[in-house]
């Protein structure tokens, strides 16, 4: 159902602004874990050495559960990438990142209260589980979005099933709730240097 999400780009090294003090640790080791999704299982983020060489603020572990393709698509080759950019984030531009973040939990909060009202049954759905990183307050609510994401995912295909929800209905909203992830990477490209101080990208 959803679509697979073209990774942004990836430099290969910071652009002038990652850290550069203190002692990294080294990259987590995932483990590969086959459940009943049929997806994958990821053994190595994109930027995972990038991102380890970020010294934390306060350091921590969440679980995220998925079950779609996009989910892991995403996890896998931007979340470490957006997570390095929000950790060296600065004034324009981590205003323009908590701006976005900010609108998209609320968009999948306003979405998913939509579909609930249709009260279609909770399925049980195969899942994975990946343990990601956080280092940064911006970047658990990089999770939150994901989360959110996945269950606006199952929601949406549940409410479809029990024929309250047509299929192109379904599928824009399931289309929109990606854009809404992929602008988030787009917002995570630019250096700081390209957003003035109110958080507005500057014009080239």
């Amino acid at each position: 159902m959803a679509a697979v999400l073209e990774a942004g780009p990836l430099p290969d090294e910071p652009t002038g602004d990652a850290a550069t003090s203190g002692t990294p640790s080294a990259p987590a080791t995932l483990t590969p874990v086959p459940s009943g999704t049929g997806l994958k299982p990821i053994e190595r983020l994109t930027s995972d050495t990038r991102y380890a060489k970020i010294i934390p603020d306060s350091q921590q572990l969440t679980a995220l559960q998925y079950s779609s393709l996009f989910t892991r698509t995403f996890v896998r080759s931007d979340f470490n990438f957006c997570a390095t950019k929000i950790s060296v984030a600065r004034g324009g531009k981590l205003r323009a990142l908590d701006k976005t973040l900010r609108e998209t939990s609320d968009w999948f909060t306003k979405a998913l209260a939509w579909v609930e009202q249709h009260r279609a049954r909770n399925l049980p759905w195969p899942c994975e589980t990946i343990e990601l990183e956080v280092k940064r307050p911006l970047t658990g609510q990089l999770v939150r979005c994901l989360s959110q994401y996945e269950r606006l995912f199952k929601r949406a295909i549940e409410t479809r099933n029990e024929q309250k929800l047509g299929d192109e209905r379904c599928s824009a909203m399931i289309a929109n709730a990606e854009k809404k992830l992929k602008h988030i990477v787009q917002v995570c490209i630019p250096d700081n240097d390209q957003y003035d101080a109110d958080g507005n990208r500057r014009e080239s």
